[in-house]
């Protein structure tokens, strides 16, 4: 079994909110296609700064607003609750990730002069401007390397960052996720739907709506 090791990568930094919703501003970058080869993933990171959903935030944020998933998400293919989609005869898996849907100004459906979802606020929205990059070493383990965004005008302000806190809270936001894919990947292989040689991809959520898909 790989090891998941979560570490954040730089030295002792003060942060504090600032309220000032550059965060709540999402970027979708244009020179991708609607599918993103994971040799491509940490280009489309850096030029993105999409807040991806676990199956726990689209549930928290649909109670406390009574809107449905499809209402809060976006996805490339119709959301159905299963991240992963089958193509191209098994040879293609694509993790179709939700993240929050944008108004067409690209700020966050729930901003209206500050979080109107605060208090049930998505874990990529409480780790800004911290993220995330992952890797797999030789071996097969998977690094979680935490950063920072360093335009935030938070940082340098209010108190110390608690490192360990941070890497808690994204080694919870990986298990969440692997949780949510998992079963989905594993029932897949199991049915043989999955090829040998199969290639993965992630999506661009968003670009194309109602389209038909086969799972």
């Amino acid at each position: 079994m790989p090891r998941i090791l979560v570490k954040a990568v730089f030295e002792d930094i003060k942060f504090q909110c600032q309220r000032c919703g550059s965060c709540c501003h999402h970027k979708r970058p244009l020179d991708f296609d609607d599918l993103v080869p994971m040799e491509r993933l940490k280009e489309f990171w850096e030029k993105s700064n999409l807040i991806y959903l676990t199956k726990k935030d689209v549930t928290a944020i649909s109670k406390k607003t009574d809107k449905k998933p499809n209402d809060i998400v976006d996805t490339l293919y119709d959301y159905d609750g299963c991240y992963v989609k089958v193509k191209d005869n098994g040879r293609q898996v694509i993790l179709d990730l939700p993240v929050m849907k944008s108004k067409e100004d690209t700020t966050c459906i729930f901003y209206r002069e500050g979080c109107t979802i605060y208090s049930v606020r998505p874990i990529a929205c409480r780790l800004f401007p911290f993220r995330v990059e992952e890797e797999t070493t030789p071996r097969g383990d998977i690094l979680l390397n935490i950063s920072y965004n360093p335009t935030c005008p938070g940082i340098g302000k209010g108190l110390r960052v608690d490192k360990r806190k941070l890497e808690k809270l994204v080694g919870d936001q990986f298990l969440q996720r692997t949780e949510d894919i998992t079963p989905h990947v594993q029932r897949l292989k199991d049915s043989g739907a999955i090829s040998e040689k199969a290639r993965i991809f992630r999506t661009l959520p968003g670009r194309r709506a109602n389209r038909d898909h086969n799972h």
